[in-house]
């Protein structure tokens, strides 16, 4: 079973500007979090504080465009303390006529998940399920 949310958006930005924008703390901590520490390496670090609710995880995958009009794609994992661990991915495609599709789907893949409680990869690694 599969829980998801997708959401596709349309920028009339460059996908770097983008990417910036999705992967810069201090970026990030103008319109997604009050705090964001965010390590950009497969296992690093992903943590988000608003208010009193702080999300931590780690990250999967980071593929920043190759080019000022390249595709990218950034997928982390993030919970509270009292919720199931969800996935984010990113995806960033360049648009034909200028500016760049966003896509976003936060999932709870539970099949994919060890149930029982065992320990996800990543140095947040917290325990999930």
């Amino acid at each position: 079973m599969t829980e998801q949310i997708e959401r596709d958006l349309r920028l009339p930005a460059p996908t770097s500007e983008v990417w910036d924008a999705l992967t810069d703390p201090a970026l990030l901590e103008q319109w997604l979090a009050d705090e964001v520490e965010l390590h950009l390496r497969p296992g690093g670090d992903a943590r988000f504080r608003s208010g009193a609710v702080v999300r931590e995880g780690w990250v999967e995958e980071v593929l920043p465009p190759r080019s000022h009009t390249g595709s990218g794609r950034l997928a982390f994992w993030w919970a509270t303390s009292d919720e199931p661990a969800s996935r984010v991915e990113i995806t960033l495609t360049p648009l034909p006529q200028g500016g760049t599709r966003v896509r976003m789907v936060e999932s709870r893949p539970l099949e994919m998940l060890d149930l029982d409680g065992t320990r996800l990869p990543g140095a947040g690694g917290g325990s999930y399920g």
